[in-house]
This record gives C-alpha cells, structure tokens and sequence, in this order.
C-alpha cells in the first residue's frame, strides 16, 4: 500500500518526478533553519517542551552521549539557537493579530482522497475562520518574503491544506493566512492575507503535481528534468571571457 501524498514531499515534483522520489524516501536534512523553525513551531503551537537545549558543543563527546539520552522526538538546540528561537516565538506572542490567527485547532492530522490518491497532512491552524501556516525565515520583508514564499508553494501548501480540510468533512475556512517571523533581531513579524487568485492557482499546481505524480507512480517512472538531449546554443553577440583573472571580449 502507497504512502499518503504529504505536501512536503509533493512540492519536489515542481523540480521533476526523481526529486519527489529522493525526498519520499529519504528523510529531509535537519538544518540549523530546520531545526529554528521547528523550535518556534513548538513554542507557539505545539509542545514548547520539546524544545531543549543541549548541555555543551555539538561534535563533543558530552553532547553525543546527551542526545542518546534525549527524548527521540526533541528539537536540540544549542545555547545560541534555543536564545533566538525563544526570542522569534517572543516577537509573535507581541504581536496581536499574528496571535489571534493562531488560536484555533492546532496541528491536526487529517486525510483525504484526491483524484483517487490518499493524502495526509497537518495545517498549523485552522477553524471555519482561518486557516494559518507560521513560517519563520531570513526575512519577513513583504516585498522579499513574497519573492521567498512563491519560490517554496507556499500559497500551493495552504491550498492543500484547504483541499484537505473540504474533503475530510472538517468545513471550508473563510480567509487564508501566514504569519511570517524573520530570523534576525529584532524579529519582525508580518502577517500576509492570500487572495482567492493565490489559493486558487495553488490548487491548480498541486493538481498538476498529483496528476503526474500518478503517471509516475503508474509507470514506475521517475524522470529527472528531462530524457531528450537539449541544445545548447550560443548568441552570435560577443561575450566576455575570464582567463587568469584577466577579462578578454570574444567577438
């Protein structure tokens, strides 16, 4: 029996079908922004106390022998991260709207059918108001946290959500959000509406992501970006070479 469909492993079927067969398969790589995000995750709408901090350097002896001992689903941080990671949770809690768009059922696993392909996934928060993801990253300037959050499907994650929430029986929520906390002092928050454009195109591409991913699955087929050989050509302009540190013009 297949695995449910998660977004966080569909959204690689943007870059090909063997990205989303790598991820599917492989657990994903426990970054220091990983873990950052995990923390703060917990902090505001999970279970805070899974967050620890480690007693000494990650690499030492002491730290190893700590973390065998650590509960298997704790977030270790160290001194440093666990000190940001308190301080972004504490920049959210400030913040009113951000924290009225939190309150609702938190993290709740839900299932569901879609073009006959069982799906899975776990929203942030939602009630027949809100739907919200937190996000936390490098900036939560609007203009450069848009750019960053189309790149990642964000709009096409909250659209699966939506889709999943519709079809288990849970109620469509009225308005779609994400609350957005940067990385850096001071730790900005912004909170940003999606349009009913951005929802919709975001249901679109997850369609066309499941779509091909049931041909794959069917054929048990996983291409990179392409089988065909691509040409490679070049402008008859003169371009600019670098040799020896010395920039030469090519006619």
């Amino acid at each position: 029996m297949l695995a449910p469909v998660h977004f966080s492993t569909l959204k690689f079927m943007a870059q090909s079908p063997a990205h989303y067969l790598y991820a599917s398969t492989h657990e994903p790589p426990q970054s220091a922004a990983f873990r950052l995000g995990s923390a703060v995750d917990a902090f505001l709408i999970g279970e805070g106390e899974r967050v620890v901090m480690s007693p000494g350097r990650k690499g030492t002896k002491a730290h190893a022998e700590w973390v065998e001992t650590a509960p298997t689903d704790a977030i270790v941080l160290n001194a440093t991260e666990f000190q940001k990671a308190s301080e972004m949770a504490d920049s959210v809690v400030r913040h009113k709207q951000a924290m009225g768009l939190l309150a609702g059922e938190r993290q709740r696993f839900v299932e569901w059918q879609w073009l006959g392909r069982h799906c899975a996934g776990t929203p942030d928060v939602f009630t027949l108001e809100h739907l919200t993801e937190l996000k936390t990253g490098r900036t939560a300037h609007p203009d450069r946290f848009m750019s960053a959050a189309r790149f990642y499907g964000y709009h096409a994650q909250l659209a699966w959500y939506r889709r999943g929430l519709i079809e288990c029986g849970c109620g469509t929520p009225a308005a779609y959000w994400i609350v957005a906390v940067e990385s850096a002092p001071p730790f900005p928050v912004t909170v940003f509406r999606l349009t009913d454009n951005a929802i919709d195109l975001g249901e679109r591409a997850c369609r066309a992501w499941l779509e091909r991913l049931l041909v794959c699955e069917a054929a048990d087929t996983w291409p990179a970006y392409t089988e065909a050989a691509v040409p490679f050509d070049v402008q008859e302009e003169g371009f600019t070479l670098t040799i020896d540190g010395e920039e030469t013009e090519v006619e």
